[in-house]
């Protein structure tokens, strides 16, 4: 009898624990909830009013024209499952925090009713695309979501992938003027452009040959978007020695800017001698090149 006491009055005394910090730690989401002032901002943008993805028509559509295709059919329903998931995702990423703001009279009623309905609107969409993988081959309907699930998170790993490689690209453009006015553009690419870093040239500019002396212009473009940096340098006068088969030559030698280490080979001989690019290696700074506006006629006039 005193054991089975001294279990009650355990059980009792961790039951009561449990329950307090459960109270605690509830409180304490609570309030950095409250407290959160973006989250409020967030609820103003939210707008759950949305619509079915444009899949479904396309894959009503097709089996309607062609109900007997086996292999069309099956991938228009995993697209369609595809592009239901992000949707799916963003009500059960919401739907907890927005039910207990609902429950603190913090949530408009409108905003609640939209969520509502848009995961009711979700949840019939679901079984419709389970009812027709099941038609389609039985017992698919059970697993069509998991499958697009691994081919959404594919897709975004290839997408994030192909972001880092844009991030990471650098496109090198550098124009020769010649004596005479012609213009010689030679292009090539490079990836984490940091110090002496290799640059591939490209196929349509490994054969364009530029004169012994010219004027050079020279643009590197790393990244993409916001992310976008521009480097440049410029040489006046680049003078090749028409003696020598092969020279290195640098251009750009102000450290805040651009440097490539160009390797010339000489093409051709005599006093028009022609030098094909064999090598470009680059140099950045670690920040791009600020180019100066050009001053209109009339500000120039004032000053």
């Amino acid at each position: 009898m005193i054991f089975l006491s001294l279990v009650l009055v355990i059980t009792t005394a961790l039951l009561c624990y449990a329950g307090y910090i459960f109270l605690i730690v509830d409180r304490r989401q609570e309030s950095s909830m409250l407290s959160d002032a973006d989250l409020f901002h967030a609820i103003d943008d939210k707008n759950y009013d949305f619509e079915l993805p444009e899949e479904i028509d396309e894959y009503e559509e097709l089996r309607e024209s062609q109900p007997g295709d086996k292999r069309a059919l099956p991938m228009a329903l995993l697209k369609r499952a595809m592009a239901d998931i992000p949707r799916i995702e963003q009500l059960e990423r919401d739907h907890p925090r927005m039910a207990r703001l609902f429950q603190k009279g913090l949530l408009p009623f409108g905003i609640w009713e939209q969520l509502v309905d848009a995961e009711a609107m979700m949840d019939t969409e679901v079984h419709s695309v389970q009812s027709e993988a099941e038609k389609l081959q039985k017992g698919w309907g059970q697993g069509i979501f998991s499958q697009a699930y691994q081919m959404l998170r594919q897709k975004r790993e290839e997408e994030v992938r192909s972001q880092q490689m844009q991030r990471d690209a650098a496109v090198l453009t550098m124009e020769f003027t010649k004596p005479s006015g012609g213009v010689v553009k030679v292009q090539a690419d490079g990836r984490k452009v940091t110090q002496q870093t290799p640059l591939g040239i490209r196929k349509e500019s490994a054969d364009m040959e530029v004169t012994f002396k010219s004027e050079v212009n020279c643009e590197l473009v790393t990244g993409s978007g916001d992310e976008q940096r521009q480097f440049c340098c410029k040489i006046s006068e680049l003078v090749l020695d028409p003696e020598q088969e092969k020279q290195w030559k640098q251009l750009g030698q102000d450290a805040s800017g651009l440097r490539l280490q160009v390797k010339f080979v000489r093409r051709t001989h005599g006093v028009k001698a022609g030098f094909a690019i064999a090598d470009i290696r680059a140099t950045i700074p670690s920040a791009p090149t600020v180019i100066a506006a050009p001053t209109s006629p009339t500000k120039a006039a004032a000053a």
